[in-house]
């Protein structure tokens, strides 16, 4: 059973006004598909891999269990200069690192912030902080910077749903998830876009 939506009201449309602005900001159409390493860059938020991280040190528990595409996608977090910064595994395909880096931008954007208390913890790897708000805003706002709601209305006139995934650089989940949350493949019907 789904997970209730506890987004607030109009916060979808927001979220459609920000990933069409930053396509504005790099001169891109609102149809176009948005590179989240581009964005990163707009944004000044350094990128680093999970080898990058761990450099010559790749053979303790902490490098495997990020390594592994189950148990870590990517994370955003302060260096000691209190700077934002992404880590992601680059295990995954390429589309799908497309979808965790935009997740872990969207956090970004929207200003989420681990409490102080928290901060203070040593916590391993394979541990962070979890609110169910954030995690729906940055779901919801990182489909919408990979694929914005007129790029879906536009591509379904145009491809099947495996062409927009690689016009997109976006997994077939994602484009399925942006096709049933924004509405528009049901806009469509069925039988009236291409599959």
């Amino acid at each position: 059973m789904p997970s209730k939506s506890v987004l607030e009201r109009g916060f979808k449309a927001e979220a459609e006004r920000i990933a069409e602005h930053y396509r504005q900001e790099l001169a891109i159409s609102k149809f176009d598909p948005l590179d989240a390493f581009d964005l990163a860059e707009l944004l000044d938020i350094p990128i680093f891999s999970v080898d990058d991280v761990f450099g010559d040190r790749r053979s303790g528990a902490d490098y495997w269990a990020l390594s592994d595409t189950i148990k870590f996608h990517a994370t955003w977090m302060k260096n000691e200069d209190g700077d934002k910064v992404i880590i992601h595994n680059t295990n995954h395909s390429l589309y799908r690192q497309q979808s965790n880096i935009m997740h872990e931008l969207a956090h970004i954007i929207r200003k989420h912030e681990i409490p102080q208390g928290l901060l203070s913890l040593q916590m391993p790897f394979n541990l962070h902080y979890y609110n169910p708000l954030h995690e729906q805003e940055a779901k919801y706002l990182g489909g919408c910077l990979q694929i914005t709601r007129a790029g879906l209305q536009w591509a379904i006139k145009n491809m099947n749903e495996s062409e927009m995934s690689d016009y997109y650089k976006a997994s077939s989940e994602m484009v399925r998830y942006r096709l049933n949350i924004t509405g528009v493949k049901k806009q469509w019907g069925k039988g009236n876009y291409l599959r």
